[in-house]
């Protein structure tokens, strides 16, 4: 029975016996703050070189040589063939507690507050040129891109790790082709769930499902990436799509982008240097944050208007939510480069009261290791990747084949999430998100408006 509300595991379930609406409501609690500092603190410092430049026309001299400084840390990281940079969670299980309670949801957890806190998120980016001639630096395409060909310019890594520096999910991209590594037994241990019935599950798994159990032991999987969009390509052309160019962007509609972004950030960005802190260079950037994303808004909607391919679907209105305060990101820069960049979600949360805070962190590493490739990795084909992900789906209970009865949803701790529509799925396909692999995402539990949020730009 559930310790929480006296419900009976599934059959089939995995790990103790707990609701699905408390695993539910624990990993939406983790999720929901992951968006949040994603969303939160990575744009505002990535987009900080813009901003110096914005600045770069007038102010004070002061804040012309705050900005400047910025704008050349961040012409380093364009020079150089590697980066690499750590998004995590600096807030205590105390604060993330009290912060979701400030943001009037349901209050988080001691679990889930354990659970996200000290996660991290690690990308390391290498190439044998300048990262600024990479294609993804060179170029930005436009989210209905039909062009699906591989780019084998740059090597790719992504790691998430828990506060113990356990690694929990490893991503690689190398010349074209993909390396997946998962602890599921600490991603079950994390959540709240036994992982030793993860065995059970992998040792019942039929032979053809080998890829599928060798990801449930954690050994490397590896699948090609062009061979993947080549099936989406495929599939694209069952349904009669007309096959069609990438669409170019207008060069005007970027001028006018920018300089209306300047235009905005000369009325209300600032920046000020803040002398030393720990032997870096401390800047703080601030706007008031009701003011920028109102003026931001009346720049951007008629451009919009005029260039409707570029901007995609414009929200009909400025977001409410912000608040009528001065919301800022603290910046380190070390010998001229960027180091790290501190922000407090707090500021964007018009409940938060004083005391309430929500610290995550940004810190970067120029001299990143090259990303390489992993020895030993099994190979898997387009079919084999669909089948495993399909299998994970429904908890190890029968293959790809079998029906949505037993086990479903259960190695996870997720719930059922209303199938996607003809319309959802076209409307995902246009933003870069094939049919197999939005069907996947819904299968695991994800509506169409959670998967809808990862794909966006």
């Amino acid at each position: 029975m559930c310790m929480h509300c006296g419900a009976s595991r599934h059959r089939g379930g995995i790990g103790p016996v707990v609701c699905d609406r408390a695993l539910s409501h624990r990993s939406r609690t983790i999720n929901t703050a992951l968006r949040k500092a994603t969303r939160g603190a990575l744009p505002v410092a990535v987009t900080a070189s813009v901003l110096a430049a914005g600045l770069a026309a007038c102010g004070t001299a002061e804040q012309l040589s705050a900005a400047q400084k910025v704008s050349k840390a961040f012409d380093k990281v364009r020079d150089g063939k590697s980066a690499g940079f750590t998004l995590s969670v600096d807030a205590t299980p105390e604060q993330i507690i009290a912060f979701s309670k400030a943001g009037g949801d349901k209050p988080a957890d001691e679990k889930s507050a354990q659970a996200l806190s000290g996660l991290s998120l690690s990308v390391a980016i290498s190439a044998d040129k300048p990262l600024k001639e990479l294609d993804a630096f060179k170029s930005a395409k436009s989210a209905d891109k039909k062009d699906l060909t591989v780019d084998k310019s740059a090597r790719v890594s992504y790691v998430l790790s828990d506060k113990k520096g356990t690694q929990l999910f490893e991503y690689r991209q190398v010349d074209g082709k993909a390396y997946l590594h998962a602890d599921l037994k600490s991603v079950l241990k994390l959540t709240g769930q036994d992982p030793a019935e993860l065995d059970t599950v992998a040792k019942d798994l039929p032979a053809e499902l080998s890829g599928a159990k060798d990801v449930l032991n954690g050994k490397w999987v590896s699948f090609d990436l062009q061979a993947l969009a080549d099936e989406a390509k495929k599939s694209d052309g069952a349904k009669g799509a007309a096959p069609s160019t990438v669409p170019s962007a207008d060069p005007e509609a970027a001028k006018q982008f920018l300089e209306s972004l300047k235009d905005v950030f000369n009325r209300t960005v600032t920046f000020e240097d803040k002398g030393k802190k720990d032997g870096a260079e401390h800047i703080w950037v601030n706007a008031p944050g009701r003011q920028l994303v109102d003026e931001l808004y009346k720049t951007l909607k008629p451009l919009s208007e005029k260039f409707p391919k570029e901007f995609g679907k414009f929200p009909a209105e400025a977001p409410k939510d912000v608040p009528d305060t001065k919301v800022g990101v603290d910046l380190y820069l070390k010998d001229g480069a960027f180091s790290s960049a501190t922000f407090d979600l707090a500021q964007l949360e018009k409940k938060a009261g004083p005391g309430v805070n929500f610290p995550v962190k940004l810190a970067f590493n120029q001299s990143a290791p090259n990303v390489q490739a992993p020895d030993g990795a099994t190979k898997m084909t387009t079919e084999d990747l669909m089948n495993t992900v399909f299998t994970l789906a429904s908890g190890g209970a029968g293959g790809p084949g079998a029906g949505a009865g037993a086990g479903a949803g259960d190695l996870g701790g997720t719930t059922d999430a209303a199938p996607l529509t003809d319309a959802q799925l076209k409307e995902l396909a246009g933003l870069g998100v094939p049919e197999t692999q939005a069907k996947a995402f819904n299968k695991i539990g994800m509506s169409f408006e959670d998967i809808k949020s990862i794909a966006k730009p």
